[in-house]
């Protein structure tokens, strides 16, 4: 069987499992939180594709090492499928557990750059209209990008809505160069 195939089945075992005891969005977290550190870690990349390594031992390091970080669903999820390519599946769990997320709960990541930091009570009033004008409950988070210079950028599923500053600049700026 092919690994976007057990990943897809795996993704919505799991997925069950965490709609049972109402744990989707850490599930999700901490799915997006492994995927991240097996990207980001050479060192941790390299212990987990190692052969010298048992399946076994590699289960309990990730387990060790992750187990305050992670949801125990996925702790345990990841002892389970010791003989599987880690590296290879995490990622692909994370793609297919989003997808399932947003199918069932109305759910959709949204990124926001602003130009300076806000404060958390503007971030959760901001998150409230949002969720309104979307109709779906936002998986949302804030980068500061001070080029932007105001405004804000965000990328909601795969669509950019850009108002920065920054852009209605470059626009006109564009718009001069094309009048001459």
């Amino acid at each position: 069987m092919k690994l976007e195939q057990k990943a897809k089945q795996f993704s919505e075992a799991m997925f069950h499992v965490a709609a049972a005891s109402n744990s989707e969005i850490d599930v999700k977290d901490s799915l997006s939180h492994l995927s991240k550190s097996i990207k980001n870690l050479p060192e941790l990349r390299s212990f987990l594709l190692s052969k010298r390594v048992t399946s076994s031992d590699k289960s309990k390091a990730v387990n060790a090492v992750f187990s305050e970080k992670c949801h125990s669903i996925v702790i345990e999820f990841i002892a389970l499928i010791e003989k599987e390519n880690i590296v290879k599946l995490i990622p692909l769990l994370e793609k297919y557990f989003n997808t399932l997320l947003i199918e069932k709960k109305n759910v959709v990541n949204v990124n926001a750059e602003i130009s300076q930091e806000m404060k958390e009570d503007k971030k959760i009033q901001f998150k409230g209209m949002l969720d309104k004008a979307l109709n779906k409950n936002s998986e949302l988070s804030f980068n500061v990008n001070p080029k932007l210079l105001g405004g804000i950028r965000l990328r909601v599923g795969n669509e950019l809505i850009d108002i920065s500053i920054i852009n209605h600049l470059n626009k006109l700026r564009h718009e001069m160069l094309d009048a001459k």
